[in-house]
C-alpha cells in the first residue's frame, strides 16, 4: 500500500532541508538578519544573570556585563540546522562568567576553534572575519590567536568576561548551529577591549 503521507512527508522534508541550507548560510557569513530577535529589554544584565533558554532562530541582544552572577545559558534542542546566536551588546568584562550548556544527552561538535587577535579595537569589528569551529584539531595557532579544542563529549562551553584585555566588548556575536542531530558547531566573532586578547576561559567542558 502506498504511503497515504507521501506528499506530506515530502513537504516537509523540503522544508526542513530548505531551512537547513538558509541557516548554513546564515552561520557561514555571519549575517543574521533573517533571525527573529530578543531585544536589550528581555535579555537584560539582571535576566541574563538568572539565565535562560535560547531559542532556535532567534538572536539575542544580551546586555550582560559580566558584574555580577555567573551566568547560565541553556542551549535549544540541538535539531538539524537549527541557528541561535548570543550578541554581547554591553562591554562584558566583570570578571565573571557565563557558561551556555547543552540540552540533555546532546554535545558540542568535535574539532578546534582559533580566535584571532588583531588588537584593532572594537571600532573595527566590521574589518574582521567570524571564526567558525573546524572538524579537525588545528595544531598552529593563526592571527595571534590560541586553539581551543573541543572534544564531542563536551557539553558546556564557558566564556569568562575577563576585564581590561578580551573579546568580549559591545559588537562580539556567538553562534551555535547543529549540523548534525545531537551536536552543536561554534561560531565566534569577537569585538575587542583593549589589546583584545582572548579572554582568560573560552573553553568546552563536560559536566
Amino acid at each position: 500500500m502506498a504511503n497515504p503521507m507521501y506528499g506530506q512527508n515530502k513537504l516537509d522534508d523540503s522544508i526542513s532541508n530548505h531551512r537547513y541550507i538558509e541557516n548554513k548560510q546564515a552561520f557561514r557569513t555571519f549575517d543574521w538578519s533573517d533571525l527573529s530577535l530578543r531585544v536589550a529589554t528581555e535579555s537584560t544584565d539582571a535576566k541574563t544573570d538568572t539565565g535562560f533558554t535560547m531559542v532556535d532562530g532567534e538572536i539575542v541582544e544580551s546586555l550582560w556585563d559580566g558584574d555580577g552572577a555567573a551566568a547560565s545559558m541553556v542551549l535549544p534542542a540541538a535539531v538539524k540546522g537549527a541557528l541561535t546566536v548570543f550578541g554581547f551588546r554591553a562591554q562584558a568584562d566583570g570578571a565573571a562568567s557565563i557558561t551556555f550548556t547543552t540540552a540533555s544527552s546532546e554535545y558540542f561538535e568535535g574539532g578546534s576553534i582559533c580566535v584571532p587577535v588583531s588588537n584593532l579595537g572594537d571600532a573595527f569589528i566590521y574589518a574582521r572575519r567570524p571564526t567558525l569551529q573546524t572538524k579537525w584539531i588545528q595544531s598552529v595557532a593563526v592571527g595571534a590567536g590560541a586553539v581551543v579544542t573541543i572534544s564531542s563529549a563536551h557539553n558546556t562551553f564557558i566564556i569568562a568576561a575577563t576585564a581590561t584585555n578580551n573579546q568580549t566588548n559591545i559588537g562580539a556575536d556567538l553562534a551555535f548551529f547543529c549540523e548534525t542531530k545531537g551536536y552543536w558547531r561554534i561560531g565566534f566573532i569577537g569585538s575587542e577591549l583593549g589589546s583584545g586578547a582572548i579572554n582568560a576561559t573560552f573553553a568546552t567542558s563536560t559536566v
